[in-house]
């Protein structure tokens, strides 16, 4: 599987430049009772998602969708062999369902808005306290989490609405960056009144409360306690771009930030090396063989949506064409 190639080719480069021997010394003292939470927190880690998948595609008025069909999309959209990324799958799917490609892309893209609306302020507070206490973690790693995330949060939430949206890009304004702030419009009226949205909500934050656990519990097996702030400011830097956001589910990407991100914060590089490489064994490795299943599951679905968009495609493409006299 190419993304169990290269997840190993980023870990034998982290393991050659860390050491053999200090990779070795590592192994002989593990509390293997940590593997528990790691593995439970990975699981709760599915159904949280569910909450939020599920909520996000009811959007633009559409019906709620079946659990089972859910299920299928949330453990596709985290395995491993996706090329466009789990969204890329989500996106497929909602299109095959609905016969309505912007509302796809537009619902898609607020659900990539959603993971990061509700990460980012659990770093930017981690930062913020680790700042104000004097933490010896390097400043270059907590002030962009401390600044640039608020004034990202006022940026998008003011250039979002539509009478700002369409005269700030201008009638030559590129698609996905219209679609994307549409996205972030959702949230932004979702955020308005999150009671009846209160499942998405939820289910986000569950999500990355129950995945950091896992990251934690990894942290724990070989020796590591740096701390909750230095944990999630460590997490939050290895997921620069989410893991279904990211090809092939972040594999290489993901291992190597997040084992120099626990360094920054001045954890030792080799157990640093193995608890990542343990973290995503169960984050990543063992999710492939059921996204594998859910994803031949979805193949009629994702097929449906394939062939409405060459049918878009010739469509639009026959529409340009200049007609003949």
């Amino acid at each position: 599987m190419l993304a169990t190639a290269i997840a190993a080719g980023a870990v034998v480069g982290l393991a050659h430049l860390t050491g053999a021997k200090a990779i070795g010394r590592v192994f002989d003292d593990v509390d293997v009772g940590w593997v528990a939470l790691v593995a439970a927190a990975e699981l709760l880690t599915y159904p949280a998602y569910m909450l939020a998948y599920r909520a996000i595609a009811e959007i633009h008025g559409h019906a709620p969708l079946a659990l089972p069909l859910v299920a299928r999309a949330v453990v596709a959209g985290f395995g491993p062999f996706a090329i466009g990324g789990g969204f890329g799958i989500d996106k497929q799917l909602l299109h095959g369902l609905h016969e309505d490609e912007r509302s796809a892309r537009v619902r898609v893209l607020a659900l990539g808005a959603l993971e990061w609306v509700v990460l980012s302020p659990i770093a930017c507070g981690a930062a913020v306290l680790l700042l104000a206490t004097g933490a010896r973690v390097p400043g270059s790693l907590l002030w962009p989490w401390a600044l640039a995330v608020p004034a990202g949060f006022l940026l998008a939430f003011w250039a979002a609405p539509p009478e700002r949206r369409l005269p700030l890009l201008g009638s030559r304004r590129p698609e996905w960056i219209a679609q994307a702030l549409e996205g972030v419009f959702v949230l932004r009226c979702m955020l308005r009144r999150p009671g009846p949205h209160a499942s998405m909500w939820l289910g986000a934050l569950l999500y990355w409360a129950a995945d950091i656990a896992a990251f934690y519990g990894a942290l724990l097996m070989f020796g590591l306690q740096p701390g909750p702030g230095r944990v999630i400011i460590a997490y939050g830097t290895g997921y620069a771009a989410t893991r279904r956001s990211l090809p092939l589910g972040g594999a290489g990407v993901t291992e190597a930030l997040m084992t120099f991100a626990l360094y920054w914060v001045h954890q030792p590089l080799a157990p640093a090396l193995a608890a990542v490489v343990v973290y995503r064994a169960f984050n990543l490795l063992l999710a492939a063989a059921p996204a594998l299943v859910a994803r031949g599951q979805l193949e009629p679905l994702l097929a449906r949506a394939r062939e409405l968009r060459r049918r878009e495609r010739r469509a639009a493409s026959a529409l340009r064409e200049p007609r003949s006299s």
